[in-house]
């Protein structure tokens, strides 16, 4: 593996960030359902960050006692208030889920919105950077989120760490395991289409269909 892809200075870097940017501009997400049209929008930030010289995406666990998806891991992000825009909603968000100000993140730009479960919502992904993130920077606030965890670049791209599951209607979608932690659904597509845009081909090769099957 090219171990100087996951180096701080490269992934920073001017020229990575541009060509991240345009690949994701590039981007074509397909639709993940066959039905229904989607009737609100919401924004999630995708934060990338160096944690203990390890360069990570940040994620967080949704609290348990949540009546939407309680218990799955995602980025922070939510609905979008009337006259927000997507960055806006994204930091706000991810203020309010795990106290990050956004004087921390570093905004790349957006990515092309995503249709969530059931065809219900749009969600727009916010590429952000923060910089040494340590502990001390978050406060998780726990009636929304019981943790938040980085899950390092190099860990996401071991094939071991790759799995991919099926849903009922038929899509397919990837699957990340890092550790205890099962990263699945929207959130692990948005993972993958962040990693083939920000990362060499020979660095990041995930093919769905070659890894193991794994059930929710």
């Amino acid at each position: 593996m090219n171990t100087a892809a996951f180096g701080l200075q490269y992934i920073i870097s001017s020229a990575s960030r541009e060509r991240c940017m345009s690949n994701l501009k590039k981007f074509r997400v397909p639709s993940l359902n066959k039905t229904g049209k989607p009737s609100a929008t919401a924004a999630v930030l995708i934060p990338l960050c160096n944690v203990n010289d390890r360069i990570s995406l940040l994620y967080t666990v949704r609290a348990t006692n949540l009546r939407s998806d309680s218990g799955n891991i995602s980025f922070p992000g939510g609905k979008t208030d009337k006259s927000e825009s997507p960055i806006e909603t994204a930091l706000r968000e991810t203020k309010e889920e795990i106290g990050l100000s956004p004087k921390r993140v570093e905004i790349w730009g957006c990515g092309e919105a995503v249709p969530g479960r059931k065809n219900k919502i749009m969600i727009s992904p916010v590429i952000g950077f923060i910089r040494d993130l340590q502990e001390s920077d978050l406060c998780v606030n726990r009636n929304e989120v019981s943790e938040a965890f980085a899950a390092p670049l190099d860990m996401l791209c071991d094939s071991n760490n790759q799995f991919y599951t099926q849903f009922r209607n038929g899509y397919i979608l990837p699957v990340f395991v890092i550790n205890e932690f099962k990263i699945w659904g929207v959130t692990a597509y948005m993972t993958h289409v962040f990693l083939s845009c920000l990362l060499p081909k020979d660095v990041y090769k995930n093919n769905w269909m070659r890894n193991k099957i794994i059930v929710k």
